[in-house]
């Protein structure tokens, strides 16, 4: 039994050295950030921040490479099937990591098991806004207006599946009212369904918003969220006004596929937390209507499965009929 105890012993400390040495010699080539997304968008630029910061942290360069398609699913699915070697990594959201597994007929990848978390990266929730031509000043006052004439209002989305839709059916499930949606024609335009006087209502994130509630062309009524937003200090959040279940962020992290070491893993978080602590990253982020949001690993698990609990319920049943 001794002997047993020791070979289990000195194999746990070769494993413990054999993850140590991995650690310090890694990387030693390039390492690549797969965006699933085309180029310029937020989503290339905080990555490409990343990348830049990263190279110098890690002393090596990190690159970008964009793979766009399929409403993220394409450069998921690529690298979900990539050697996880630490050398290619993903920039994943809400839509590649929950929106589109919800949705999809078949999904090839599992966001809880094909991917190793590194780190959370940014998050921004939505709001709550409304067409100046409603007389609802207050959250309050909305929820008495649809109360008093069922199915009448509509909200603006920019398809089934997007986040201003599963923002909105949330409101529904959460607070039991009954509001149509209505898609924008033009893909990331549900702005413009408001603001035309399409809609009555809208549940974005405040950087698509925040010009239009400037110019008065809507009202923003609540914060999606636990903490006021500099944009909009007057408007109260809706944990404040005594609805703490409807949150609605989108956010960001960083990924890499499955069985990664946990010593690269730690590397790789350690090096993007430090970036993210940086005031100068943080000044950027703020310019794109993000927070910088650096986390464990193991934080970022829990985000993820929290995520995906919360939007399956929050999803209408009808909603997957037919697919």
């Amino acid at each position: 039994m001794r002997l047993r105890t020791a070979f289990m012993l000195a194999g746990t400390c070769l494993l413990a050295l054999a993850h140590s040495v991995q650690a310090q010699v890694y990387p030693v080539r390039p390492v690549k950030i797969v965006v699933p997304f085309a180029t310029k968008g937020a989503a290339d630029i905080i990555s490409r921040l990343l990348a830049d910061r990263l190279s110098g942290v890690m002393q090596q360069p990190v690159v970008v490479q964009n793979l766009p398609g399929g409403g993220g699913s394409v450069a998921t699915e690529a690298v979900a099937r990539t050697a996880p070697d630490g050398y290619t990594l993903l920039y994943v959201s809400g839509a590649t990591l929950v929106t589109t597994p919800i949705f999809a007929r078949t999904p090839r990848y599992d966001p809880l098991t094909s991917f190793a978390p590194i780190s959370l990266l940014s998050s921004f929730p939505s709001i709550v806004a409304v067409h100046p031509s409603l007389p609802a000043r207050t959250l309050g006052e909305l929820t008495d207006l649809i109360k008093a004439a069922p199915g009448r209002y509509r909200y603006a989305t920019t398809g089934s599946g997007s986040h201003s839709y599963f923002a909105g059916e949330l409101f529904k499930s959460q607070t039991q009212l009954d509001i149509k949606d209505v898609e924008a024609k033009i893909p990331l335009t549900a702005w413009r369904v408001l603001v035309n006087g399409d809609a009555d209502i809208i549940f974005e994130v405040s950087v698509v918003l925040a010009a239009s509630v400037k110019e008065g062309r809507a009202r923003a009524l609540a914060v999606m969220g636990h903490g006021r937003l500099s944009q909009f200090p007057d408007v109260p959040t809706t944990v404040e006004l005594g609805l703490p279940e409807l949150t609605a962020y989108v956010w960001s992290g960083l990924v890499a596929p499955a069985g990664t070491p946990p010593a690269i893993i730690q590397v790789l978080n350690e090096a993007t937390r430090s970036i993210l602590s940086e005031i100068e990253t943080q000044a950027t982020f703020v310019r794109y209507g993000m927070q910088a949001e650096g986390s464990t690993p193991e934080q970022f698990h829990r985000l993820i499965r929290a995520e995906l609990t919360k939007w399956s319920r929050a999803l209408p049943l009808s909603a997957t009929e037919g697919k």
